[in-house]
């Protein structure tokens, strides 16, 4: 028999264990980060409230169990700071920085990046309602979040799915610049 062998399987099971609650946390962080994600649009306030109190026990017992697992809890992050600063947005009418949200650089920046999404949804839903001052300050939200991270250029291994986030969001932002621009023309037309 190999010495330590019993010691070392024993060790890759707590490991394993370690990281199923790792993944299951994860799972239940990004449900409850889509939810919130969706009253904020509803402009249901107190129900997003109810949710992000819930997010925020998710993370905290996230956190306490993901050392050393942070690759498989990188969705995790990146889904709250999309959520939280989505509610900043709409709330405060600021983007929050990454030590006021307690994340790392990749979930922050990934996070920012899926907002953009968001954001275009409020810009539209601005523009249904005619109001071109609200979609403006979303388009603005928009840009200042893609201008921020233009520069940047990094291996996949350290900023997964980046480049793809970063495209997806330019393509956002000129869809958005192009229906404010048709309205503003129209409301032009129309004086």
């Amino acid at each position: 028999m190999i010495p330590d062998m019993d010691r070392m399987e024993k060790r890759l099971l707590e490991i394993e264990t370690k990281r199923d609650r790792a993944l299951q946390l994860s799972r239940e962080l990004i449900r409850n980060a889509g939810k919130a994600i969706t009253l904020l649009h509803a402009r249901d306030l107190k129900g997003a409230k109810s949710l992000f109190q819930k997010l925020e026990a998710n993370r905290k017992a996230l956190k306490a169990v993901e050392k050393g697992l942070e690759y498989y809890t990188l969705q995790a992050h990146q889904e709250y700071v999309e959520a939280k600063a989505l509610e900043s947005i709409i709330a405060s009418r600021r983007i929050p920085d990454a030590g006021s949200l307690g994340e790392e650089a990749a979930p922050y920046i990934l996070g920012l990046m899926d907002v953009v999404g968001e954001l275009k949804r409020e810009a539209f839903e601005a523009l249904r309602k005619s109001d071109l001052n609200d979609a403006k300050a979303y388009y603005a939200f928009m840009l200042d979040i893609y201008d921020s991270t233009l520069h940047m250029r990094f291996a996949s291994s350290i900023l997964p799915d980046f480049r793809r986030k970063q495209d997806s969001a330019r393509i956002q932002i000129e869809g958005t610049i192009n229906e404010i621009l048709y309205l503003e023309a129209r409301a032009i037309g129309k004086a």
